[in-house]
C-alpha cells in the first residue's frame, strides 16, 4: 500500500517548545545575539530530521495528514507512520461510487503503540474507491520528549553550526554523524 505523509509547517512556537534557543546558543557556546535567526533555523532543521528519522513528533501536534491507496485488510492495524499518535480527528475517503464518505473517529481505537485500528468487533471499511485520508495528532506530551532524542537534536545542531556549508575542512561532504544515529535507533520506526 502506498501512502503519504503530507508536510506540515511547525506551528508557531514548536521548535522553542522542544529546545529554547537559550539552550541551543549555550550547546554551541554561542554569546552574540547576531546568529539568532541561524541558530534558530538550524534547531528547526535539527528537530525536523530527528521526527522524520524516527517518524515521531517531539512535542505535541494536532492537524497532522496521512492518506493512503486505501485501508487495511480486516482488522489488521494501520501505522500512520508518525506517533506517537494521541487522537485521530477524522477519517474519509472515497467510497465505489466516487462519493466523499466521513467516518466517525469513534469507530476507531489507538493501541499502546499508537497503531490505528477499527473499534472492537469491527473491521476497515470494504468500500474503498479512492484515496483515504486520516487527520490525526500525535507526539510526546510538552517536556516528556525522550532525553536520547533531545540529545541528538543537540548534537545534530551543533554538526549543522559548525558545517553550515554542508562541507567540512578537506572539502568534502559532511555526513549525519555517527552519534545521531545511534542516539535515535532505538526510536526509530522503519515502515515497509
Amino acid at each position: 500500500m502506498i501512502f503519504e505523509l503530507l508536510h506540515a509547517p511547525f506551528p508557531e512556537g514548536y521548535g522553542d517548545a522542544i529546545l529554547s534557543l537559550e539552550a541551543c546558543k549555550e550547546h554551541l557556546r554561542a554569546d552574540s545575539d547576531d546568529e539568532d535567526f541561524l541558530i534558530q533555523a538550524l534547531r528547526d532543521a535539527s528537530i525536523d530530521f530527528v521526527e522524520r528519522y524516527c517518524s515521531l513528533k517531539l512535542g505535541p501536534a494536532a492537524g497532522i495528514e496521512w492518506s493512503a491507496a486505501g485501508f487495511p485488510r480486516g482488522a489488521e492495524v494501520l501505522t500512520l507512520s508518525m506517533g506517537p499518535v494521541t487522537a485521530i480527528t477524522s477519517v474519509a475517503w472515497v467510497n465505489r461510487a466516487g462519493l466523499p464518505v466521513q467516518g466517525s473517529p469513534a469507530d476507531y481505537r489507538i493501541n499502546a503503540r499508537g497503531d490505528v485500528l477499527p473499534r472492537m468487533g469491527a473491521r476497515w471499511p470494504g468500500d474503498i474507491g479512492g484515496d483515504v485520508r486520516i487527520v490525526f495528532s500525535a507526539g510526546y506530551p510538552e517536556g516528556k520528549a525522550p532525553p536520547s532524542l533531545l540529545a541528538a537534536v543537540r548534537l545534530f545542531l551543533g554538526h549543522l553550526y559548525k558545517n553550515r556549508e554542508a562541507v567540512t575542512d578537506r572539502g568534502t561532504e559532511a555526513e549525519v554523524p555517527f552519534g545521531v544515529q545511534q542516539l535515535c535507533g532505538q526510536f526509530r520506526r522503519v515502515l515497509i
